[in-house]
């Protein structure tokens, strides 16, 4: 038996896939890490014999892929010119099964036929350039993001995936998924219960299976803050912790770290750019210490309210919001947050992310980028 490294991960041939893959079954419950699969020439039916007796649904559109590889290879080719590249192209891996690896979803008991990482990344990749360049990609490939929080961060943490903004992204949050977080996040009834650090982890890895993922279920704590800091290229902090918060402010401003927020509130938005201002106070200075945790509050309401402050203050937030704040506890369960906000708040985080992650410059900034009041203003004018 032998595996072989693709980064940090094993790809296993089949004998080796076949001695492990009743164990990994096994921790399907919890798993959000896909296994990778070579084949040699010759050894479909030695696979499909081994997913029958797991009950693994096999999933093989390496056709579709070939043909859209072919297609991004040779944009203006033609049918003949494409064949050839697509016939070439299995010739090399010795047969259409041996082409790129298969991958198993062990949550999901399913193994994906996919091309090989470069040429994954090719395709998934080719509708946006000329937005981000071929070696802009390249360069974004050696990234590390870390998201914590992950209501809008983990729609964030999606949309920087999808984007194809890094190469490896580490997850925290200790939070389970509730029947009321479906309302905006993307996530099912199956799903509740889960954690949700695991949940935007598993929905990434259908995106891009060769993007490495770390998950902290536990979530960021005074004791691990470190180690989930290490390394980072970017921060996206979207958690509910008020001493966490300043204090992931701090150690990032020690580590030049480079922090974006974005709050589902008006288009709420943080720049913290510490790589190029190490002396930007923390949060621009709109908290001056660490704040009291949620249990220190005698109602949830005024926690909220105090909350609040990360979103620009309570004069700031929507007449809308701050009737629904006024109601925590007696008529209203919880801080309200709709699905467009936190979609809008996950694609202003990307927005800025390419911008640092690529060194552009980006200037400190904290205010709101509210629809409502650029639209009337475009109305007006």
């Amino acid at each position: 038996m032998t595996a072989r490294a693709v980064g940090p991960r094993e790809v296993f041939d089949l004998a080796a896939f076949r001695a492990c893959v009743a164990t990994v079954l096994a921790d399907a419950a919890t798993s959000y890490e896909p296994v990778f699969v070579q084949l040699a020439p010759g050894e479909r039916r030695g696979l499909e014999v081994l997913c029958l007796e797991h009950a693994i649904t096999l999933v093989d559109s390496i056709d579709r892929q070939l043909a859209d590889l072919a297609a991004v290879r040779r944009p203006g080719g033609t049918a003949d010119d494409r064949a050839r590249c697509i016939a070439d192209h299995v010739a090399r891996a010795g047969d259409a099964d041996a082409c790129g690896l298969w991958v198993l979803l062990p949550w999901e008991v399913r193994l994906v036929h996919l091309l090989d990482p470069a040429a994954y990344l090719e395709v998934i990749t080719s509708r946006n350039r000329e937005k981000i360049t071929r070696d802009e990609q390249e360069l974004l490939r050696s990234r590390l993001v870390g998201v914590v929080g992950l209501s809008v961060g983990g729609e964030a943490a999606v949309t920087v995936a999808q984007e194809h903004l890094c190469g490896e992204m580490v997850l925290a949050d200790f939070d389970a998924l509730d029947l009321s977080n479906l309302n905006r996040l993307g996530a099912g009834v199956d799903d509740l219960g889960k954690n949700k650090a695991i949940l935007v982890a598993r929905r990434i890895v259908k995106i891009d299976p060769y993007l490495r993922i770390r998950v902290y279920t536990e979530g960021v704590t005074a004791a691990n803050i470190d180690s989930f800091l290490d390394r980072l290229d970017l921060l996206i902090e979207e958690c509910d912790s008020l001493p966490l918060k300043y204090l992931m402010r701090e150690k990032a401003r020690e580590r030049r770290l480079n922090i974006i927020f974005a709050g589902d509130e008006r288009g709420f938005l943080s720049l913290e750019p510490y790589a190029t201002h190490p002396r930007l106070p923390a949060f621009h200075g709109r908290v001056t210490g660490p704040q009291p945790p949620r249990d220190a509050y005698a109602t949830a309401a005024e926690f909220l309210r105090a909350l609040t402050v990360w979103l620009g203050g309570w004069d700031a937030i929507s007449e809308r919001s701050r009737r629904s704040l006024e109601g925590v506890g007696t008529t209203v369960s919880g801080y309200p947050q709709l699905a467009g906000e936190a979609r809008l708040a996950a694609g202003q985080l990307a927005w800025f992310a390419r911008k640092l992650l690529l060194g552009e410059g980006v200037e400190p900034f904290v205010g709101h980028l509210d629809l409502d009041e650029l639209v009337a203003r475009t109305t007006r004018n």
